[in-house]
């Protein structure tokens, strides 16, 4: 059994993987890398179920939510980056 403290962050690590592995699926499909974004897709999905899962199970465990909202967030963040040296043009800003 993971400890009460551990869990929230594993939550967050795995849901920092799934999100940014996402940011770069979309990124890679947009620019027509079909199998690689099909490749992610398996990938993300199987982060997603796992951390999830372990979200939903311990609703008793709020700081299993704020791991998980973290690891979206710097998920997001990620994934951006990582898309940013994946492209040769720079992203407009708004």
């Amino acid at each position: 059994m993971v400890s009460t403290v551990l869990q929230p962050v594993l939550i967050a690590v795995l849901v920092v993987i799934e999100v940014a592995v996402w940011q770069v699926r979309v990124a890679m499909a947009t620019r027509g890398n079909k199998r690689v974004a099909a490749a992610l897709g398996a990938v993300n999905a199987v982060i997603s179920v796992v951390a999830l899962g372990q979200v939903v199970t311990h609703l008793d465990r709020p700081a299993n939510v704020v791991g998980y909202a973290l690891g979206v967030a710097a998920g997001v963040y990620l994934g951006v980056v990582v898309d940013g040296r994946f492209t040769r043009r720079p992203a407009r800003r708004s």
